[in-house]
This record gives C-alpha cells, structure tokens and sequence, in this order.
C-alpha cells in the first residue's frame, strides 16, 4: 500500500526544486554543511520536531546532520504521535512506498512484520492526514539518499506500558535489520510564552537524557507539559536502551519566536540524540 503526501505546499514545498532549496536553508541556518558518515554506530536514535520546516526545520537539521557523521543507516523507524484521533491505538504501515516531492521512500516489510506481531492493528486512517512522520520523509531521502528503507509507525495509545513494549518490539525489529536510526518525531511546549515553555521543556529535556522512561512520564506530568510526542520519545529511549544506545545529549533548542517574533505564545523544538556510551568518549 502507497501513501501520497497529505501536507507537502503547507508544512514544506510541494514542489521538488522549491523543496530542496528549502531543506538547503534549514541546515544553512542550522546543522551547517553535511558530511561523509565515519559508520561508527550501528544502532542512533534522535528526537525530532516536526512543524513546518519555516519554524522547525534548522533545529530537525541538528538530528539529521549529526547522525549522519554516526551511522548510515539501512532503515530508518520514525515513532509519531497520531495528532487526528483516526485509526488504531498503534499502526504500523506494513510495505509500499510513501512518496514526497523529491521521490518516494520504500517501507521495509520484513521490519513491519516484526513489530506488526506485537502491534497488528494496523490502520491506514492512522496515517492518511498525519504529518508528524511526513514531515521527516524529505530530510531522510536528503541526507540518507535513495537507498534507505522507513518503518512509520503512528501512536495514539501514548500510555507507558504501550510505549515499553512498542520500544522493544522496535528493538527486536531493528536487531534483525541490522544498522538502523530510530526516530522521535515530537514537538515540546505549545502555544505558552517562550520564557515558561524553556523553563518547561528544559525539564522535560532533562529527563528525557537521564534515559528513564519512567522519569519522563513523571516530569511530564508534573510539569502539566503539553509535548505532543513523549509516547513516541519514551518509544525510542527504550528502543535505543536495548540496543546499546545509553547516552543521550541535547544538540539544540529553540521556539518557533525565532522565526516569527512572537514571545508570547510559542512551541518549543529540541534535538536530541540517543548513542552509544562509546561514542559519546571519543
């Protein structure tokens, strides 16, 4: 089963030159210049955000930049938070192509099949008209090239021991595959004033590199945050866990003021990287 873009000419280009010279601009103006991968990681793992590329797209560019310098993958697992309310509590897209502007990405089935036996429920309505696993499809086919493969997998079912056993389903997929990056697509605060939504989210931050999935769950609640994606990113913390990636480090923050100039009310964007203790020693 394919999937068409559903957002393209609203959250990014809908053409492809347009599209490029945007994706250009948001590591111009963040990550800077890619580079060739030194394939030193064979499992990452990267929170995202994932709002139009105008305001989220220089910090996305962080987590794309930097695990390239790490890893080459041959499948990339996008976690995303289902913003509709449509299908099943989680739904994983089992094969087929999903397309963007600058051309289609395959999903790798046998990955499907794997997490699929915990998770079989899938529904397309799931994915139709979210964008939080759109979004990264153009960043993955511009800086990991036409060969990669992609697992969507859309979460409604954000409660922590759904997001435990997708986490390790994730893993035990990813072991068979072998090099994998797995992906948080999450926004952090929305629509408070920027000076509440950093003090908020660089809490939350916190506890998101302690690498415990049960602290974040507790922080997010006591913070009240409204962080649209903390399954997806408690998901991948416990993925990255089981496949060795226990160092965590926040690469960049910013609100969408930066873009915009309001203050008043923003949405607050991190990278943020999940690796091997060995790495991180270098």
């Amino acid at each position: 089963m394919n999937r068409k873009p559903a957002v393209a000419d609203g959250f990014y280009p809908g053409s492809r030159q347009a599209l490029l010279e945007d994706l250009d601009r948001c590591f111009t103006y963040g990550f800077g210049p890619l580079t060739q991968s030194s394939d030193s990681e064979f499992y990452m793992g990267a929170v995202v955000p994932h709002a139009g590329y105008t305001y989220s797209g220089t910090v996305a560019s962080y987590s794309y930049g930097y695990t390239r310098t790490k890893i080459t993958p041959k499948l990339v697992i996008i976690i995303g938070p289902n913003h509709t309310g449509y299908g099943s509590a989680v739904s994983v897209w089992p094969d087929g192509t999903w397309y963007t502007p600058i051309g289609g990405i395959e999903v790798d089935s046998e990955s499907a099949r794997e997490v699929m036996r915990v998770f079989p429920e899938f529904d397309p309505m799931s994915h139709i008209y979210e964008h939080s696993i759109e979004v990264q499809l153009p960043f993955i086919k511009y800086v990991f090239g036409p060969n990669v493969r992609i697992l969507p997998i859309c979460v409604l079912d954000q409660s922590l021991p759904t997001m435990i056993k997708l986490g390790d389903a994730v893993a035990g997929a990813a072991e068979k595959i072998g090099k994998t990056l797995i992906l948080a697509s999450s926004d952090f605060s929305h629509y408070v004033p920027e000076d509440y939504a950093a003090k908020v989210d660089g809490e939350l931050i916190k506890a998101v590199i302690s690498m415990n999935e049960e602290l974040v769950e507790r922080e997010a609640d006591r913070l009240y945050s409204n962080a649209c994606g903390i399954g997806p990113i408690m998901a991948t913390m416990r993925s990255c866990s089981r496949l060795g990636c226990g160092s965590s480090r926040m690469l960049k923050y910013l609100t969408s003021a930066w873009a915009t100039g309001d203050r008043a009310s923003v949405v607050g964007y991190a990278s943020i990287v999940f690796e091997s203790n060995s790495a991180t020693n270098k």
